[in-house]
């Protein structure tokens, strides 16, 4: 699908003297629109937004919108090499087997050129902060020359490992983090996960995890048995130990003492009443990849239930091994079609400031108000109104 947003321009004004740049609107956020705004940078902050500038100086974008870039708050760029590769037909352990087969057989040099290629994709699109997790270690290096903010999640898998040693070392340059991230509960042992938490949290960074992701998890936490169980002994992994059987895929992880505003859950899918109500109360950041969800599960996450909870859900892409794209403006376009009860405003919040919220960078970016760094979108869309605006930002109309 082709987007407004592939003919972006991103600024990037490091004037230390001070600029006005002009546009038919400014999104200073989805909820406040300005028609003939100005953004005024000095020290490459924005220290001022208003509308109808009187000034002849400074920098006019035209007909278009001046608006913060995009967050792609859950992304895998190290597996943009199986693009097309897998089915999604044969369940989900069926996918998953196939995915570290096809992975392997690849090999690093294949995985590393398909990511630099998904970078490229990612800023064409107007995505300027990611959340990306790589399991193999191979993309840190790659964003962190990108420019790209957000955080780099080094994922793990398995057993009660010892912990290799990892640089949570950080790019304030380019508002960019470390951080580590345990795959699922029903792939990690509880050691595991909390080793990885306490580190986290030892270096005030973002844990991530995903979370109620399939039936599969779901049978595994609640049973111990199943498919899943069987895979993972194929794969050597002993969950003998683990608190096992639980209540959901939520409750686990709350009873591991796992979660909280430092905690970033991702999918969601089989969540219920309970659930929301432990991750509201604990914190917990949250993720949602519809288009990945409908291919991988055949089902949707439940998006409105998240937002009337207090949750403000962040959008991601998932993995070119599940999704046909990395384009923030093909996932604000699917959330649209498929979820009319969800406002053009909400959608846009989710791909700009609640996933920079879930990434902890909303003091950087994420919105265009004072104090945000002078990084921004120029998008040539035209529109009569703001309601117009943002359907059309976010059905890409």
């Amino acid at each position: 699908m082709s987007s407004y947003f592939e003919k972006r321009e991103i600024i990037h004004d490091l004037n230390d003297s001070g600029a006005v740049h002009r546009a038919a609107w400014v999104v200073v956020n989805p909820w406040n629109v300005l028609e003939n705004g100005y953004i005024r940078v000095e020290n490459n902050r924005i220290v001022q937004v208003g509308r109808d500038y009187s000034g002849t100086d400074g920098i006019d974008h035209g007909s278009g919108v001046l608006m913060a870039g995009l967050v792609n708050a859950h992304v895998h760029l190290e597996l943009s090499a199986l693009r097309g590769r897998l089915s999604f037909g044969m369940g989900f352990k069926a996918w998953v087997a196939d995915l570290l087969k096809e992975r392997k057989r690849l090999g690093v040099p294949a995985l590393k050129a398909a990511a630099l290629d998904g970078i490229d994709q990612v800023l064409g699109s107007g995505t300027l902060c990611v959340g990306e997790i790589s399991t193999l270690g191979i993309t840190r290096d790659m964003v962190a020359d990108s420019g790209l903010s957000g955080i780099w999640f080094q994922e793990m898998v398995g057993s009660d490992q010892v912990l290799p040693d990892f640089d949570f070392g950080f790019r304030p340059d380019q508002g960019l983090g470390f951080s580590v991230a345990g795959h699922a509960p029903h792939t990690c042992s509880p050691g595991l996960l909390k080793r990885l938490k306490r580190e986290s949290l030892l270096h005030d960074q973002v844990f991530s995890i995903h979370v109620a992701e399939s039936n599969d998890e779901f049978e595994f936490i609640q049973t111990a048995q199943g498919g899943w169980a069987d895979f993972l002994e194929e794969r050597g992994i002993d969950f003998s130990h683990w608190p096992l059987p639980g209540a959901s895929p939520v409750t686990y992880l709350d009873n591991l003492n796992l979660l909280d505003s430092k905690t970033l859950a991702v999918h969601l899918l089989t969540v219920d009443k309970k659930d929301l109500g432990i991750l509201m109360e604990r914190g917990v950041k949250t993720v949602v990849c519809p288009r990945s969800s409908k291919n991988l599960h055949a089902r949707l996450p439940c998006i409105r239930r998240l937002l009337d909870h207090g949750l403000t859900p962040a959008l991601g892409t998932d993995s070119l091994a599940s999704c046909d794209s990395l384009s923030m403006a093909d996932e604000m376009a699917f959330v649209a079609q498929n979820y009319p009860d969800i406002s053009p405003a909400e959608i846009l919040a989710m791909a700009t400031c609640y996933g920079a919220k879930a990434l902890g960078v909303d003091n950087k970016i994420g919105t265009l108000e004072p104090g945000r760094w002078a990084r921004f979108l120029f998008v040539p869309v035209e529109a009569n109104n703001p309601e117009q605006l943002l359907e059309t930002l976010t059905r890409n109309e």
